[in-house]
């Protein structure tokens, strides 16, 4: 009976049989051993692990002859999908090898060829699979890369039709609104006049340029041109950054500082039209600075509608890169949310970096402006001077330090910004106290604003950078570092067999 149960068992489940196949050859190859009606045995090999996952049949279960032909039909046609399946990953595997070799750049190509030589490899010799990730800038780990080919790689990166579309439309954008902004420093400083005002009490001073003049409230006409002119050249490098680094927190960022962009075009209409009006006496002829005003607001206006059309165009996109970005970064990074998360903070640490020196550059410019009658005498305006390229150089070691996980680095970065902190904070009580209240007239509200942006800018920036050091160490440089390489064969293993994503 336990027999018969066993011999229905094995009937049923004819490819899952628990005997050894080798011992019990089917009647039919014990008759005619050239009949090859069941080719049972398989004799292929592979490097693959298709044959390693199914299972090898050398022969039958005993009393095969018993089973029904639905029963062989089906062994039949498991073992000729088993061959078909070989076939085609045998073909597979070929076309991805030949595609390999064929895509390498000349230049890894030498690399690997200068490899082959040291290590004695015969000349057919080809790594692969290709690694993941595996590219030309991989072989060049350890060698000195030149300028050259750094600068190289700056400009020539992988770039879609919607990369290429943006970073046209804010050039176009840029180069209008520059436009705009010079003819309107030109008439002011037409209109403006030539001789220097009388002294008064209260400023005793007869030879200072009215340009000059704390008297003359339009005289933050121009640093304000010059702040926004800054803002449209930061703006195209942002863009130009964004998507030779695929980052999608910057493309937000891009999105935000344009909208903010168009929200002082319109501010600056009433910021000029007030200033002149305040400061006729410094318009010649005298009192025509509403004649002035006049002739500024159509270039204003055409100022806000190139603007406006651009937020339009920016924000379509950069959601187009954005959804773009986001499965770059998937293959890059993987479907690991801890080290997503990492991933994201370093974005947003690089985009706070670039948005404090924006925010430290474009005060440093209105602060020297706005104090150049005082430079002989205030030791603070040569200071700001040196503390200028300083903070480009804070700014490269912040890079540097989350790049190659480098925590004395990055221990003096965030010293550094503590230090900025205290800067702007002197800079700030400076303006609203003491002897040097009335110097900062009419310049004070707008310094004010930009100075305690940069403050919150730097506080963001050391609390992202807390973040990122306590992610050193674990396995994100390695992706941080391949960030500007270029994967030729981008690769994900699974279970032994190579799957090519790209």
């Amino acid at each position: 009976m336990q027999h018969h149960q066993q011999y229905n068992q094995e009937q049923s489940h004819p490819l899952q049989s628990n005997h050894d196949n080798s011992r019990y050859p089917p009647q039919s190859a014990q008759q005619n051993p050239n009949n090859s009606s069941y080719p049972y045995n398989n004799n292929y090999t592979s490097n693959n692990d298709y044959n390693n996952q199914s299972n090898n049949y050398n022969g039958a279960p005993p009393n095969f002859q018993h089973a029904s032909p639905d029963q062989l039909e089906q062994l039949q046609l498991q073992k000729q999908h088993q061959q078909r399946m070989q076939e085609q990953i045998s073909a597979e595997d070929s076309l991805r090898m030949h595609q390999h070799r064929v895509a390498r750049p000349n230049a890894a190509a030498a690399v690997q060829d200068h490899r082959r030589d040291s290590d004695n490899k015969p000349a057919s010799y080809y790594a692969y699979p290709p690694q993941p990730n595996a590219s030309l800038d991989d072989m060049e780990d350890g060698r000195d890369v030149s300028f050259k080919a750094r600068l190289t790689r700056l400009v020539k990166f992988p770039c879609s039709t919607y990369g290429k579309s943006l970073m046209l439309v804010i050039a176009i954008e840029a180069l209008l609104v520059i436009i705009m902004q010079a003819i309107i420093v030109v008439q002011y400083f037409k209109a403006l006049r030539d001789t220097p005002l009388e002294g008064t009490e209260d400023y005793p001073y007869d030879s200072t340029p009215p340009y000059l003049d704390p008297r003359n409230k339009s005289r933050s006409i121009p640093a304000y041109l010059i702040v926004f002119v800054f803002a449209q050249l930061f703006q195209l490098v942002l863009a130009w950054d964004a998507v030779r680094a695929q980052n999608t927190i910057e493309m937000i960022g891009i999105v935000i500082f344009n909208f903010c962009c168009f929200a002082y075009s319109i501010f600056e209409i009433s910021q000029i039209e007030t200033s002149l009006m305040d400061s006729s006496s410094f318009i010649v002829p005298e009192g025509k600075a509403t004649e002035l005003q006049t002739n500024l607001r159509p270039l204003l206006i055409v100022v806000i509608v190139i603007i406006g059309i651009t937020q339009c165009a920016v924000t379509w996109m950069a959601y187009q890169l954005f959804q773009e970005f986001g499965w770059k970064i998937y293959k890059k990074i993987g479907a690991d949310p801890n080290m997503k998360k990492m991933y994201r903070a370093y974005q947003i640490y690089l985009v706070l970096i670039k948005v404090d020196l924006f925010f430290f550059v474009g005060f440093s410019i209105q602060f020297i402006y706005l104090t150049l009658t005082r430079r002989s005498e205030d030791p603070e305006y040569w200071l700001t001077i040196i503390v200028l390229p300083l903070t480009i150089v804070i700014l490269y070691i912040a890079v540097y330090a989350v790049r190659h996980e480098s925590r004395r680095w990055m221990t003096t970065f965030i010293v550094a910004m503590l230090c900025g902190v205290a800067y702007f904070i002197f800079k700030v009580v400076r303006m609203y106290v003491g002897d040097n209240y009335h110097k900062y007239d009419e310049v004070r509200k707008f310094l004010t604003l930009f100075a305690a942006l940069c403050l919150m800018t730097i506080l963001a920036t050391i609390a992202n950078a807390a973040v990122c050091y306590r992610n050193f160490g674990k396995g994100l440089k390695a992706h941080i570092m391949k960030d500007n390489r270029e994967a030729n064969n981008s690769t994900s293993s699974t279970g032994g067999r190579v799957l090519e994503i790209d």
